[in-house]
């Protein structure tokens, strides 16, 4: 069973897909069947609803879909990258306006993006963790310049521990 996070407007829903019959949406379990009509168009039926839906696009877990004739922009997430992410946004901020992100998962570093001294936006991929078998993108949650680097690939590591900092 896959654990999702979809959010739409600020609101997030937990999405759990038991089968290729039922899903479970935020606690509550519904029937449901996605047949693929032609390429990126499907009907999807949801209990006794019919919709009618499009895949626009999918990058990085923005995607923006098309049902019933309206446009949708949504963020879908394992459960695991979204308790990822809230860690890094809960970074500590220091009085010397140093950013202190930690492993939010132990895990093993797979690859460094960036290096001590490097300029880094908020939102890019500074390593990639591997945890449960699954890539985690560990992004910078600010902008700035990264002044301290406590990891290197091939490392495994425990949750909670200092990865970077940025100034």
């Amino acid at each position: 069973m896959i654990d999702y996070v979809v959010t739409y407007n600020d609101k997030s829903n937990e999405v759990k897909f038991l089968d290729n019959e039922f899903i479970i949406i935020d606690g509550i379990k519904k029937n449901y069947h996605l047949t693929e009509l032609e390429n990126n168009k499907y009907l999807l039926k949801v209990d006794n609803k019919i919709y009618d839906a499009s895949l626009i696009s999918n990058s990085n877990g923005n995607v923006e879909i098309f049902i019933n004739n309206k446009t949708y922009k949504i963020s879908v997430l394992t459960s695991l990258q979204e308790k990822a992410l809230k860690l890094i946004q809960e970074s500590e901020v220091s009085k010397s306006h140093q950013t202190n992100v930690k492993s939010p998962m132990p895990g093993l570093v797979l690859k460094i993006n960036k290096n001590v001294g490097d300029k880094v936006l908020k939102g890019e991929t500074i390593l990639v963790l591997e945890a449960m078998k699954m890539e985690n993108e560990i992004k910078s949650p600010v902008d700035g310049q990264i002044s301290e680097l406590n990891i290197k690939p091939g490392l495994a590591i425990e949750k909670n521990i200092l990865l970077f900092s940025i100034k």
